[in-house]
């Protein structure tokens, strides 16, 4: 996915989700007989970090404290910290959303427009029906929300 958005759309930023990238904790580090340790220890590095500086000091210390520096996924995920780790990610406007959110609501918005086999051209196709349609809920909302009365139920005038 990562060569195609760079290929396709060059100049998009493009955001891993964490909420799936530790949902693969378990199975990646379970293992450890720290593993409890090791999730509370990562979660508070990703999220914690305030610079990028602060992060790289805080991961080493991680891989060194946990005698995890050989695990293949972890240095996986370290290459790519820039598409996931969210004190990398300030510098890109993402509408207030963290990685969560997005994920949560764009699967929302395109629950029922596309699947795992929608070509591009179909997506684009699909993209512009889901916008369209939201926009109509919008509108509809608004109207409803305008011509509803809603009765004054306090005895005070």
């Amino acid at each position: 996915m990562k060569n195609a958005i760079e290929v396709v759309l060059p100049s998009t930023r493009h955001w891993w989700c964490l909420w799936h990238l530790m949902k693969k904790l378990p199975e990646k580090l379970r293992c450890n007989k720290e593993y409890e340790q090791i999730k509370f220890t990562l979660k508070n590095i990703v999220y914690d970090s305030l610079t990028p500086d602060e992060f790289e000091e805080r991961w080493t210390m991680f891989l060194e404290n946990f005698h995890v520096s050989n695990n293949e996924w972890l240095n996986g995920l370290y290459v790519e910290r820039q598409c996931w780790v969210p004190t990398f990610l300030k510098d890109s406007f993402w509408m207030g959303m963290s990685t969560t959110q997005c994920s949560e609501s764009m699967h929302a918005f395109f629950d029922g427009y596309v699947n795992s086999k929608t070509s591009l051209k179909q997506f684009v196709e699909q993209y512009m029906k889901a916008l369209c349609d939201d926009v109509e809920k919008e509108k509809h909302a608004d109207f409803n929300y305008l011509n509803t009365h809603i009765p004054c139920i306090s005895l005070c005038n």
